[in-house]
């Protein structure tokens, strides 16, 4: 069932990132083409077409809460979230609780997507790059205009502040246990940190693509030169070492395991932190 609603987050994340992109731009109203619009002009359209992704978003996730309520019924009692520290178990059997799980599980599916995709504008800062750079902008919307230092730290903010809320709510709704407002506060600063050990997955892929593409010809996308650049960035702490041997480049095989042991120091802190809070 985990990846059913994976697979439906995307889908959904796809189409709110497009609506969001439509609501923050300006639009007039338009009258409508038609073929017989020289005999009778159709009458302009009042609603923004943004809004049909929005909607598309809701229906989306209701077929989602359907689908994992009724196929999550006769498989388990319960189902476990993954909020990087600690699970939090959802009963499958209530409707409530699966409407309450597929938004839940949307809105940290889409935390981590904006993170991954500030994480990919931070990289690339190059010449060439203002196509990528405006689409990444108009994706982050009012973040997109801020300095990078300053959009970090604001999604850093904007995860605490989403399991604040999300914390409280849980609790009283008895899926969580109580906790006074500063243990509260605590927790959601752990877990909007833990959430950026999201982004080894993307280092990951980046770095197996790189490795691949240096020695295979992919062809000539564009996308190719955002990748070298991206990872140069990536590597440039290890640099110096000119890790080379003819023509093969040992750069990339060493940070790989570099950077899983910095991620894996990093998260085993916080997993630790995390379960002092819980004590």
């Amino acid at each position: 069932m985990q990846w059913i609603d994976h697979i439906l987050n995307l889908a959904a994340w796809i189409l709110w990132i497009n609506g969001s992109m439509g609501l923050m731009q300006p639009w007039k109203p338009q009258s409508g083409i038609s073929l017989v619009g020289t005999l009778k002009a159709l009458s302009p359209s009042r609603m923004n077409p943004a809004w049909f992704f929005i909607l598309g978003v809701a229906l989306i996730l209701c077929f989602k809460i359907l689908l994992l309520h009724y196929l999550g019924k006769p498989l388990a009692s319960t189902v476990a979230v993954d909020f990087l520290l600690f699970p939090v178990f959802f009963k499958t059997g209530s409707l409530s609780h699966m409407a309450l799980m597929g938004v839940v599980t949307f809105i940290r599916f889409s935390f981590m997507g904006y993170l991954w995709l500030w994480f990919l504008r931070c990289l690339t800062t190059g010449k060439g790059m203002d196509p990528l750079h405006g689409m990444l902008d108009a994706v982050l919307g009012p973040l997109g205009q801020r300095k990078a230092w300053l959009q970090g730290v604001l999604l850093w903010l904007l995860g605490v502040m989403l399991w604040t809320l999300l914390g409280a709510l849980l609790a009283r709704l008895e899926i969580l246990p109580g906790r006074d407002a500063s243990s509260l506060l605590w927790q959601a600063t752990l877990i909007s940190s833990a959430a950026w050990m999201s982004l080894r997955w993307l280092i990951y892929g980046m770095l197996a693509l790189y490795l691949v593409h240096s020695y295979v010809y992919l062809g000539g996308w564009e996308g190719w030169d955002w990748l070298d650049q991206g990872v140069e960035r990536l590597l440039w702490p290890i640099k110096p070492l000119r890790l080379h041997w003819k023509r093969i480049d040992f750069t990339p095989m060493v940070a790989w395991p570099l950077y899983g042991l910095l991620f894996a120091l990093i998260s085993r802190w916080l997993t630790h932190q995390g379960v002092v809070a819980a004590l």
